[in-house]
């Protein structure tokens, strides 16, 4: 009785000396947030631009971004994004951009930030993708308490062997929309061939069970290893630097360098995939 009243005193003398300290953090210089994609489909011999524009928000922020509007944007100097009105700092391609063997893809941002004109430039290198060579469902009874039962979906290609490649998988159930990073039941996933280099893959691509008239897309691209590596620091910041005993925080490397002495280096990168996306629908 004694012990289980000297750890209540104890709990009660910790809460009452608990105290919230709010800080009051300074919001800093805003930055320009470049999210961009040159996608060149595996069938077709031309890809389109997609570029979505908006400001850095404070560190407390709960406020959506804010767009940047008005901008020019130019691929390899040459090819014109024109914004869509009805989606204000959202920028597209308004014509096919050819792929003719280039070996790397250029992008020219021009727009005002803070009430100043800035310049942002960046390169990335085109690389090849291997056809998805099959798409498949089996059926898994449950297996309590770790899954459900359900349909879960399968696809084979050959990793090219001459070669070191680099994925970015995109998987989407009942869902048409790419261009965000995770909008609602959309998976993605980086992966290397380091080990796997050549070999005949056949994996799985859906984590949840489907079930009969659930449509599943998937979309494999071809990204270069600095594309790689920046989802990865990107993963790595979201999942494994908060809490107790985590890593601190790091910079976020971009290719998207200021042309302007007196504007930052872009956030973001702009990347060029190689895409080749298959689609099955769950029968019973």
């Amino acid at each position: 009785m004694k012990e289980l009243t000297f750890f209540t005193t104890i709990l009660i003398l910790f809460s009452s000396c608990e105290t919230v300290v709010p800080i009051e953090l300074a919001e800093g210089n805003k930055n320009i947030v470049v999210e961009s994609y040159l996608e060149f489909p595996d069938t077709l011999d031309y890809g389109f631009a997609r570029v979505k524009l908006t400001e850095s928000s404070a560190f407390n922020s709960s406020e959506a971004s804010n767009t940047v509007s008005n901008a020019t944007i130019f691929i390899n100097d040459t090819y014109a994004l024109q914004e869509d009105p009805d989606s204000l700092g959202y920028y597209t391609s308004t014509e096919p951009i050819p792929y003719t063997g280039e070996q790397e893809f250029s992008i020219e941002i021009v727009a005002d930030l803070d009430n100043k004109e800035g310049r942002w430039k960046a390169t990335n290198a085109h690389t090849n993708i291997p056809s998805i060579d099959s798409i498949y469902y089996t059926y898994e009874p449950a297996s309590p308490p770790f899954s459900e039962e359900g349909y879960f979906v399968k696809i084979m290609l050959t990793d090219p062997a001459a070669e070191q490649n680099f994925y970015h998988l995109t998987v989407l159930i009942n869902d048409t929309s790419r261009f965000e990073l995770n909008p609602g039941t959309k998976r993605s996933l980086i992966i290397q061939d380091r080990y796997v280099n050549g070999m005949d893959l056949d994996f799985e691509v859906n984590d949840v069970p489907l079930y009969p008239g659930d449509t599943l897309e998937v979309v494999l691209s071809s990204i270069t290893e600095e594309v790689y590596f920046y989802y990865f620091n990107l993963y790595t910041l979201l999942t494994e630097t908060s809490g107790v005993g985590a890593a601190p925080p790091f910079p976020l490397s971009s290719n998207l360098v200021s042309l302007n002495d007196n504007l930052p280096n872009a956030l973001g990168f702009f990347q060029v995939r190689s895409t080749t996306q298959r689609q099955i629908v769950i029968e019973k």
